[in-house]
């Protein structure tokens, strides 16, 4: 077990998880003083002793299943003697009985047989996993659950008139009502118990990678990141789901450290307190008095690309901006794609009641020709009827890859805007090795720009956001 734990120490800080010496001391002692035989006791104690942040809970569990991923157990040979139909009814069966066990040997015989894995081949799984859940049958399961939970609704006649009535109106209402109380329980009931099946399988082609290349390997076919550090642009639904989680986390952290990076700026003298406090002291100032730090709070408005697949990343990052309003004097969001809308109030009240701003409400108003980016032509809509508004305070930040599509770029209405903003920066979430290839302009933009930068995981616009507001200078 102890060199069960340095290995997953050792995958933890792989991945960016800072695991101290002490803290791999303290989870040693935490396994000579629990019983070793339940997987969960042993996966909490690690966990709390190891882990100091939430976002990544999930890639300890990952990283935690993947070092302790074990071969088939008893009674697997007994499950592979199944038909294909009565693997199907066997699975139904145990899902409607909970039986742990029996879900995981079934998991593993879909795997085994589905599963198309071959011995010694690199990959992470993900075929495999498609072809397993697909051999599974989880949408039919998800409606024989629903239809079996259904099933004395409508014995009881809670879907019809109701008995004792004579028009059978009002109470029939309220049966009615009840039945769709009913249903939505039991497609929430159906999705938990489809969600775990999904898992246990995934688990189980986890499982036979391990046993047959080992975990470090499988490790790194799979790509094991922290949520902060995946690329946005080539992300995964899943994916994206992980990062979306780990924001607010991160904007809680981000706003930590630039409270106490603002403890620490040039501070100006306070002649009215230093001389009251010499007044002890025969009116000599043997101690001098400084003012409060005061933090910056720029004003930030956004000009974000919607177009194409720059737009994910430039909803990720609206919403670790948005995250840090309170750090923020005024923030002011505009997207485009061939003409400008602003969407402030959208953003703020897609805040308000917790939710992230779908594409289609970040978007709304800001296609006006052919829906293809046209730089030149929202340069100079915003230069005409926004700049006017910006000042010496405001801080312009514009988030796109700056592909023209061979239009005019409109070089004149972006340094336009340049000389009335304050600064200008510009985050390119596309590779530096595409710049200026094709119809990328950005090397035009960029002597206009204070800084520009590639930026490609939430934990690089973090990175920005904090040089932005301590003052701190970039690279271009």
């Amino acid at each position: 077990m102890q060199g069960m734990l340095a290995t997953l120490v050792d995958e933890l800080r792989s991945v960016g998880i800072g695991v101290s010496v002490g803290e791999h001391l303290d989870a040693a002692q935490v396994l000579s003083r629990i019983s070793l035989r339940d997987r969960d006791v042993v996966r909490a104690s690690l966990l709390t002793t190891l882990i100091k942040r939430a976002e990544h809970i999930d890639t300890f569990n990952l990283l935690f299943e993947l070092a302790t991923a074990q071969p088939l157990d008893a009674g697997g040979d007994l499950v592979a003697t199944l038909s294909d139909d009565q693997l199907q009814e066997t699975l139904r069966q145990a899902l409607g009985d909970d039986d742990d066990h029996l879900l995981r040997l079934l998991a593993d015989e879909y795997v085994r047989r589905y599963g198309g894995l071959e011995p010694g081949r690199p990959v992470a799984g993900v075929f495999a996993n498609i072809a397993v859940a697909k051999a599974a049958d989880l949408d039919g399961i998800r409606a024989a659950l629903i239809e079996s939970a259904e099933g004395p609704v409508d014995a009881e006649g809670l879907g019809g008139a109701g008995p004792g009535s004579g028009s059978g109106s009002g109470s029939g209402s309220g049966l009615s009502g009840s039945a769709g109380v009913r249903r939505r329980l039991a497609e929430a009931r159906a999705d938990r118990i489809v969600a775990r099946l999904r898992s246990d399988l995934r688990a189980a082609v986890r499982r036979a990678l391990v046993a047959d290349r080992g975990a470090q390997a499988v490790r790194s076919t799979m790509r094991v990141e922290l949520p902060e550090d995946m690329d946005i642009v080539t992300a995964s639904a899943t994916e994206q789901q992980a990062m979306a989680a780990a924001i607010g986390p991160l904007a809680q952290r981000l706003t930590y450290v630039l409270a106490r990076l603002a403890t620490h700026r040039k501070r100006t003298l306070s002649i009215r307190r230093t001389m009251q406090r010499a007044m002890g002291t025969g009116g000599v100032p043997f101690r001098l008095v400084t003012e409060p730090a005061r933090p910056p709070r720029p004003e930030i408005v956004v000009l974000c690309d919607m177009s194409g697949s720059v737009a994910a990343f430039s909803r990720f990052t609206l919403d670790l901006l948005v995250a840090l309003d309170a750090r923020l004097n005024r923030l002011r969001v505009f997207s485009f794609i061939d003409g400008v809308a602003e969407i402030s109030e959208r953003v703020r009240e897609a805040r308000a009641v917790g939710r992230r701003l779908t594409a289609g409400e970040a978007s709304r108003g800001a296609v006006r020709w052919s829906g293809g980016s046209d730089y030149g032509r929202v340069m100079r809509e915003f230069a005409g009827e926004h700049a006017h508004h910006l000042s010496r305070r405001s801080v312009v930040l514009v988030v796109g890859d700056a592909r023209t599509n061979y239009a005019d770029p409109g070089l004149a209405a972006f340094e336009e805007i340049g000389r009335r903003a304050g600064r200008v920066y510009w985050l390119n979430p596309e590779p530096r090795r595409f710049w200026n290839e094709g119809d990328s302009v950005i090397g035009r933009y960029a002597p206009m720009c204070a800084q520009v930068r590639e930026c490609r995981t939430l934990r690089q616009i973090a990175d920005f956001v904090q040089s932005l507001t301590v003052g701190t200078p970039g690279v271009r």
